[in-house]
């Protein structure tokens, strides 16, 4: 474990706070990318939560608008800060009932809250990593989330995914990247930017291969669980991986994007094993610390059982809407476009091309910014090796309908301009 002494150290501190504020941005791009060109944008096609709601419209969905007006109601609540450090009760109960919906043994003790999920992430990351250790890191995976992971004194190896897989990966690849150091695992199902999941299946191996070498598993489902095109009847639909009878799993969320409250900062860590949740506590309380009382509230009467559903519901609605508007698009300009259509959440990856080159995703983005006022996130200044991802436009379809639609609309324009994007070289 890492040296408690040294969870303060100047470096850590600064890397915490570089991570917080990729998080605060609500992206994977580097906070100046979202600073200077957010506020000028029409279209925000590039923040990944589901058009975010208010609290008058989560009463609106709620089956119970009486008892949720209740539990929110700000006159009552007394703003001390008497909670467990561990985190707000009810919201750790109804946690553990989503992940204990088909599979017993999650209890409200096995989650702790925390400010969000790349503090969440930040704080497993740092607790059970240190000095020497190895960890592999699917790829490419949310860069807030492979920041932590870089930010620590570590070696770090990728599980890389390709696009002419279906972003799928391969077991095979992942052991031939294990150490006799390799201490951690780390995936991200629905992946951002992909729009992929591990499938049941994918978990399985995966479970077998770190059994065999003792090896944690931290899963990311920041996105779980908007599946919008897959089917929870489906053979190898993906459970959540902390109920595939591995102990050594600790997973990861947040209440921000499938649950359409990015402004509630409101996170967790859920983990069967009580040594390794003890051993990221410390961390957890003291760097990641829990959201104010409000976001608890907000967060605990959204994943209610008045709420959860039909919350869920309108955004798998949104999500599948707008997703048949952007294969129409893809469709429209296949001759310039192509993808592998996302499973889930709420980001997918464009490849765009001409003449059999990629073109210049960034210039393409600013251009589409400056023109159309449509904010997108180049991938190659994103997600690791630039070259790999050449052309490559992550685009986030959570936005509402009628802003989505415009949106397309006005990149349809744009593309009558396709002929002055540059190309760049594939080498």
């Amino acid at each position: 474990m890492r040296d408690r002494d040294q969870l303060f150290s100047s470096h850590t501190f600064f890397c915490l706070l570089k991570i917080c504020t990729m998080a605060d941005s609500s992206s994977s791009m580097p906070p100046e990318w979202n600073r200077w060109q957010h506020d000028s944008a029409k279209y925000d096609l590039f923040s990944p939560s589901v058009s975010p709601i208010s609290v008058a419209e989560l009463f609106e969905v709620s089956e119970d608008r009486t008892g949720s007006k209740q539990q929110l109601a700000l006159d009552d609540v007394r703003l001390n800060d008497d909670e467990s450090p561990l985190g707000h009760a009810q919201l750790r109960k109804n946690l553990a009932s989503l992940y204990s919906a088909r599979s017993a043994g999650v209890t409200h003790e096995n989650i702790r809250i925390t400010n969000a999920a790349a503090s969440a992430n930040y704080a497993v990351l740092s607790a059970l990593l240190s000095k020497g250790d190895h960890a592999i890191c699917q790829h490419p995976i949310d860069n807030v989330l492979f920041g932590a992971l870089e930010s620590l004194d570590i070696e770090v190896a990728l599980w890389e995914a390709e696009p002419a897989k279906k972003w799928q990966l391969d077991v095979q690849d992942l052991k031939d990247v294990i150490k006799e150091n390799t201490k951690l695992i780390v995936i991200q199902s629905p992946c951002d930017p992909t729009g992929t999941v591990v499938s049941k299946s994918k978990l399985e191996a995966l479970i077998e291969v770190a059994q065999e070498k003792d090896i944690i598993i931290l899963a990311d489902e920041s996105y779980r669980p908007l599946f919008h095109s897959l089917s929870p009847s489906d053979e190898d639909f993906p459970p959540s991986a902390i109920n595939m009878g591995y102990r050594k799993v600790i997973v990861t969320g947040t209440i921000n994007h499938a649950y359409s409250l990015p402004g509630t900062k409101a996170g967790w860590i859920a983990c069967k094993d009580k040594e390794i949740l003890e051993a990221c506590q410390p961390t957890q309380i003291r760097i990641a610390s829990a959201p104010s009382r409000l976001d608890e509230l907000v967060a605990a009467e959204a994943l209610s059982d008045r709420c959860i559903h039909a919350l869920l519901g309108r955004n798998i609605r949104l999500c599948q809407t707008n997703l048949e508007l952007l294969q129409g698009f893809i469709e429209e300009h296949s001759w310039s476009v192509s993808w592998v259509k996302p499973q889930a959440g709420t980001t997918a990856m464009l490849k765009f091309h001409k003449m059999g080159k990629p073109v210049d995703d960034v210039a393409f983005c600013a251009a589409l910014l400056k023109e159309a006022g449509i904010f997108l996130c180049p991938a190659s200044t994103t997600f690791g090796n630039s070259k790999s991802y050449r052309g490559f436009i992550r685009i986030a379809f959570g936005a509402p309908t009628s802003q989505f639609k415009a949106a397309l609309a006005a990149w349809t324009s744009f593309m009558e301009a396709y002929e002055s994007v540059p190309t760049v070289s594939q080498k």
